[in-house]
C-alpha cells in the first residue's frame, strides 16, 4: 500500500531537503508536491489525491492551524503532521484540537519523522482495513438479502444508499463429469487469483455448487481486466467451471435481476462446450427434437431380457443423438426421465415400485450440470433395473408379471406365446417357467381363474349361461360347459340350481 504525501512550508530548502533527502520510497510514502502556504496546499488537493500533509505552522496566506482547518473540514481522511519550532509549542496543541494526528519540533529528525510517518501510515492502514472490513460485513449482508429475497429486518437498503461504485457481478459453477474425483469449488483459490488484479471481491455461496462474485472497484472494471481475470481463473480451475460474468453496474439494487438473467442464460449455456457467457450473450431459441421410438424400444426390450451390454449400447447412441442436437441439459433430463417411464410401463406397475432410481425428476441440475453427468445417471438407473429383475427370485418377477397379466386380461383370447412376448421370454422357456413356479401348465392357470369368475356370476347374477360364459371369455358355449364341469364337478346350471337352494 503506498500513500501519497504533500509538504507544506514557506522555506523552499526544508521543502526540497524533505522532499529529496529523505528515502520515502523505503517506507511505501509517494511525495506529490510541495506548496509554500496552505492556500496553495489547498489547491493541489483540489486535483491531487493526498493521504498524508506535513505542514508548517507560520506560513504566510494561509498559516498550518488554518490549513489544518480546512483540511479537516474538507478532507477529513488525510491525516496531519505538524512541524513546529520550540516556541510555537502551543499552535502545536492547538493543532492537535483541531485534528492533527501528531507533531514534530525543529529541527526535524530525519529518524524520528521516519519513524513517525511510519507509525501513522500503519494507523491509517488499521483504520481503512476496519472500515473495509465494515463495508464488506455490510454489503455481503445486503447482497445475501438481495440474492436470496430476505426481509430486510436492518433496513440494510438504508444504510447502503451511499455506496455507489461500479461493480461486476460473477457467477462460478464446477463442471461435474460425474468422476469420484470431482474437485469443488474453492473460494481460497479463486480469492488468490482475484487478488493479483487489485479489486475488491465479495463471495456468497448461493448453492452448493455456485459461487456468486461480487466484483467491485473506486473505477470502472474494464472488459479487457474481465477478460484476464476470467481466463486466469479457467486456467486455475483446469477448465472445468462454467462462468457468467454481467456488465458493468452501479446500482446496488439491480444485483438481483443481474443474478437472474447470469442464472437464465446458464441454464441455456450449461452442459454445452461454452464455458463463459455474459449477460448480453443472445438465448438461443429453445430447440424441438422427437426421441427415436424404435430405440426407445429397443433400450426397454435390452433391459427386459437382462442384456446389459446391449442395454449400454443403445443408451450411448441415445446419448450421441441429444449431444449431437445440442439440447439443454433439461431437455435432455426429459428425455432420459421419459425413456425410464417407457420400461416402467413396459412391465407391471409393482415391477419397480420399490426401486430408487438416481434420475429423478428432483434432480439438481447445478450439480449434475453436464451431458455426461446425466449420461452417467442414466447407465446406473438401467443397470440398476436389470441387476434387480436377475435378483428377483429367480425369474419369480417374469411369473408375477404374468400371473397379473393374465388376471387382468382373462376375459380376451390371450394365447401363451402373447403373455412369454410380453415379457422378453420364448413361449417354450415361459411354459416350463411357468409351471415350475406355479404348479399348474398357463392353460391350467388361465382356465382356474376364468370358472372361478364364472362361479361368482352364477351365484351373484341373474345372467344367462351363455352371457357369462362369454363374459368370462369363452367364445363356444358348450365348451365352457365341458371345462366347467371338468373344474367343479357339474354343469354351471346345476351349480347355480344348487347354490340358489342353498341361498
Amino acid at each position: 500500500m503506498t500513500l501519497k504525501m504533500l509538504i507544506v512550508d514557506d522555506e523552499p530548502l526544508i521543502c526540497q531537503g524533505l522532499s529529496d533527502t529523505v528515502p520515502w520510497e523505503e517506507v511505501g510514502i509517494d511525495v506529490v508536491g510541495a506548496a509554500p502556504n496552505g492556500k496553495k496546499a489547498l489547491e493541489i488537493m483540489e486535483k491531487e489525491k493526498v493521504d498524508i500533509v506535513i505542514t508548517d505552522v507560520y506560513m504566510p496566506e494561509m498559516d498550518g492551524l488554518h490549513l489544518s482547518k480546512a483540511i479537516v473540514d474538507c478532507f477529513p481522511d488525510v491525516t496531519i503532521v505538524m512541524i513546529s519550532g520550540y516556541e510555537e509549542f502551543e499552535y502545536a496543541r492547538q493543532a492537535l484540537r483541531i485534528g492533527v494526528q501528531d507533531y514534530l519540533l525543529k529541527p526535524v529528525d530525519i529518524d524520528e519523522l521516519m519513524a513517525l510517518v511510519k507509525r501513522v501510515k500503519q494507523q491509517m492502514q488499521d483504520t481503512r482495513k476496519e472500515e473495509q472490513v465494515k463495508q464488506e460485513t455490510l454489503l455481503t449482508n445486503y447482497l445475501t438479502q438481495q440474492l436470496f429475497h430476505l426481509p430486510d429486518s436492518y433496513h440494510l437498503a438504508e444504510r447502503i444508499q451511499d455506496q455507489a461504485y461500479p461493480f461486476r457481478l460473477m457467477l462460478l459453477e464446477t463442471i461435474n463429469y460425474y468422476k469420484t474425483d470431482q474437485s469443488s469449488l474453492s473460494s481460497k483459490h479463486i480469492k488468490h487469483v482475484i487478488d493479483k488484479y487489485e479489486v475488491s471481491s465479495i463471495f456468497i455461496e448461493t448453492h452448493e455448487n455456485q459461487l456468486a462474485l461480487f466484483l467491485y472497484d473506486d473505477e470502472e472494471i474494464s472488459d479487457q481486466a474481465i477478460n484476464h481475470l476470467t481466463s486466469a481463473m479457467m486456467e486455475t480451475l483446469d477448465n472445468e467451471v462454467f462462468i457468467a460474468i454481467s456488465s458493468s453496474c452501479h446500482d446496488l439494487n439491480q444485483i438481483s435481476v443481474l443474478y437472474h438473467e447470469l442464472n437464465k442464460r446458464l441454464s441455456f449455456y450449461r452442459g454445452t462446450a461454452t464455458k463463459v457467457v455474459t449477460d448480453l450473450e443472445a438465448i438461443p431459441p429453445k430447440k424441438t427434437y422427437n426421441v427415436d421410438k424404435q430405440l426407445v424400444v429397443e433400450i426397454s426390450d435390452a433391459v427386459f431380457r437382462q442384456d446389459k451390454a446391449e442395454a449400454t449400447k443403445k443408451a450411448d447412441q441415445l446419448f450421441t443423438e441429444v449431444t449431437q442436437k445440442q439440447l439443454t441439459l433439461e431437455q435432455i433430463k426429459k428425455v432420459f426421465l421419459d425413456l425410464l417411464d417407457s420400461i416402467k410401463e413396459k412391465g407391471q406397475e409393482t415391477t419397480f415400485e420399490q426401486q430408487t432410481f438416481r434420475l429423478n425428476k428432483e434432480i439438481d441440475l447445478l450439480i449434475f450440470n453436464s451431458v455426461e453427468a446425466l449420461h452417467a445417471l442414466l447407465l446406473e438407473d438401467l443397470e440398476e433395473m436389470i441387476d434387480y429383475l436377475e435378483s428377483s427370485c429367480d425369474n419369480h418377477w417374469i411369473i408375477q408379471q404374468a400371473k397379473q397379466y393374465i388376471e387382468k386380461n382373462y376375459q380376451k383370447d390371450i394365447k401363451a406365446v402373447e403373455v412369454a412376448e410380453a415379457h422378453y421370454i420364448t413361449p417354450n422357456y415361459f411354459s416350463m417357467l411357468f409351471k415350475q413356479e406355479t404348479g399348474y401348465s398357463y392353460s391350467e392357470y388361465l382356465n382356474t381363474i376364468r370358472i372361478n369368475k364364472a362361479k361368482e356370476l352364477l351365484t351373484e347374477t341373474s345372467n344367462k349361461v351363455f352371457e357369462i360364459a362369454e363374459y368370462v371369455g369363452y367364445r363356444e358355449y358348450k365348451y365352457f360347459v365341458q371345462v366347467f364341469k371338468n373344474y367343479v364337478g357339474i354343469t354351471p346350471t346345476q351349480f347355480r340350481r344348487l347354490h340358489s337352494i342353498e341361498k
